[in-house]
């Protein structure tokens, strides 16, 4: 890994503490933003608000490889004042119990000034999934503004890192990272950061972005996510290589760029861990995507409290492992430079050539 592991870590840190939800993702988009520019490349954010960047390949004929991670979180956005509370309405996947029970909240204007407040149970009807928050003062709140869960923005606690929302932080800081190798040493193929808008509430922004083409159609999209922890695809065994999300399964050649970048980072480290598995807890922007036609692949951390809800029916911080978000980066950064090498995976070689002796024998034997 060309970055060193406290400042890739770092980056995630700084991330931690740039609450958003969907449609209210600007704290994040700006630091994303003065991270490319410091890294010297020119980001283009088109008319959506998704942030693209792309460093430039030296090799012609390559297909060009895009990481993508998503900048927003669930949570409420509050839309009007009632009777002295904010009447708030859920986006995305925010746990149950939020929207019945009492819960700590902070109140995040555009400006990034954040403000205590309290859920307090559902208004109107349930399917409206909308909810009072109480703060002092709600009148003077503009409007509309994010409202988060009051938990801890980054906390390591041993080898697990601990946020608000590490989905889809994670993905981001990881691939602000491995962006710093990657242009350290030159790319055969055209390489592309993409950080999207609005996927709680259906993948929205890297839809509108696969509907419009704005990555060249024989781009390799790999999804990077904080997906459930799932049999098969645990904490500190490393980063998932992930075969499909509960909607799709995704793309074999796609996802051999991810094998052959496994097996260079374990002759670099034979204790390198990765895993492989589908990942069924939920559908992540590698099947927005592949429904327009790309052939995509994803890298999944195994996530903990899994939409900052508890296995004990309660909120709390997100957590991921740090060895698992480390090991990604640097997979993500070997797979920027395995994509011509894709199909030189050892399942690749073995499958795409048969065997002239089974081959004579069927014939013999027909």
């Amino acid at each position: 890994m060309s970055i060193d592991a406290d400042r890739a870590l770092q980056i995630l840190a700084d991330l931690g503490g740039l609450p958003a939800v969907s449609f209210h993702e600007g704290l994040v988009s700006d630091y994303v933003l003065r991270a490319i520019a410091e890294l010297g490349l020119e980001a283009k954010t088109d008319q959506y608000g998704n942030i693209i960047v792309r460093v430039q390949g030296t090799v012609a004929g390559v297909p060009p490889i895009a990481f993508m991670a998503h900048m927003d979180h669930p949570g409420f956005e509050a839309v009007e004042v009632r009777e002295g509370a904010l009447v708030a309405e859920a986006c995305g996947g925010v746990p149950p119990v939020s929207l019945t029970e009492l819960a700590d909240v902070e109140i995040v204007e555009r400006s990034g000034a954040r403000r205590k407040g309290r859920l307090g149970g559902t208004v109107g009807a349930p399917e409206e999934r909308r909810v009072l928050v109480y703060t002092d003062d709600a009148a003077s709140v503009p409007l509309p503004a994010a409202v988060v869960f009051d938990l801890v923005d980054f906390e390591r606690r041993e080898d697990l890192l601990h946020m608000r929302a590490a989905d889809d932080l994670a993905g981001c800081g990881a691939i602000l990272a491995a962006l710093h190798g990657i242009i350290e040493s030159p790319v055969e193929g055209d390489v592309y950061g993409v950080f999207t808008r609005a996927e709680e509430v259906g993948l929205v922004g890297a839809r509108l972005m696969a509907q419009e083409h704005s990555l060249p159609k024989d781009c390799l999209v790999v999804s990077l996510e904080s997906s459930r922890e799932l049999p098969g695809a645990v904490q500190g065994a490393g980063p998932v290589v992930r075969v499909g999300d509960a909607t799709f399964t995704f793309s074999a050649e796609a996802e051999q760029v991810l094998h052959v970048a496994r097996r260079s980072l374990l002759e670099q480290e034979p204790e390198t861990k990765v895993q492989r598995q589908l990942m069924s807890g939920g559908t992540c922007e590698a099947s927005g995507f592949a429904a327009f036609g790309y052939a995509t692949t994803g890298i999944a951390f195994p996530l903990g409290n899994y939409h900052n809800a508890t296995t004990e029916g309660g909120i709390g911080a997100e957590y991921i492992h740090a060895d698992d978000y480390l090991t990604g980066v640097r997979l993500v950064e070997e797979a920027a430079r395995s994509v011509r090498l894709r199909r030189t995976s050892p399942a690749w070689t073995r499958l795409a050539a048969v065997p002239a002796g089974p081959q004579a024998r069927l014939r013999e034997t027909a």
